[in-house]
């Protein structure tokens, strides 16, 4: 079931982005800080640009899928900005990723948004990207500042 979350899911919602964080190239350049992630989260459950979307399988949420809506930089046209896609590593193979994708696809562009646009940190979300029809527009690099 794909559900949007609440306050009350802030704690599993909080698990799941450090399992996200940890997991990812995040981990060698951003700390774990669960109360920062705690107001990060909160900030997008309480902002109506956002959607904070959930996937449960019988009582335990097992994915989320977040984005924004803003206007495009370049071209003011609504755009839904991926924020994070997580499904926890026991949950994988099954359909609850593409689920989430596809849910948010469509909550997106029932909000009006003309585009989605999506991060892949690696080789095999970009391929299924591309097989769902998306196209590569750059990548992102972070250095850190001193």
């Amino acid at each position: 079931m794909i559900r949007e979350a609440s306050e009350a899911d802030m704690p599993r919602v909080v698990e799941m982005g450090r399992r996200f964080l940890l997991e990812s190239p995040y981990r060698d350049h951003l700390k774990d800080d669960p109360e920062a992630l705690r107001n990060a989260f909160l900030s997008f459950l309480q902002n109506p640009q956002a959607k904070m979307l959930l996937f449960q399988e019988g009582t335990q949420t097992v994915g989320m899928l977040i984005f924004f809506l803003f206007p495009h930089y370049f071209t003011g046209d609504p755009t839904a900005g991926e924020v994070v896609w997580y499904v926890i590593p026991e949950a994988r193979g099954g359909m609850a990723g593409l689920r989430l994708l596809n849910a948010a696809e469509r909550l997106a562009s029932s909000l009006g948004a003309k585009r989605m646009q999506m991060v892949a940190p690696t080789d095999r979300i970009a391929e299924l990207y591309k097989r769902r029809g998306y196209t590569f527009v750059e990548s992102t690099y972070q250095r850190e500042l001193t």
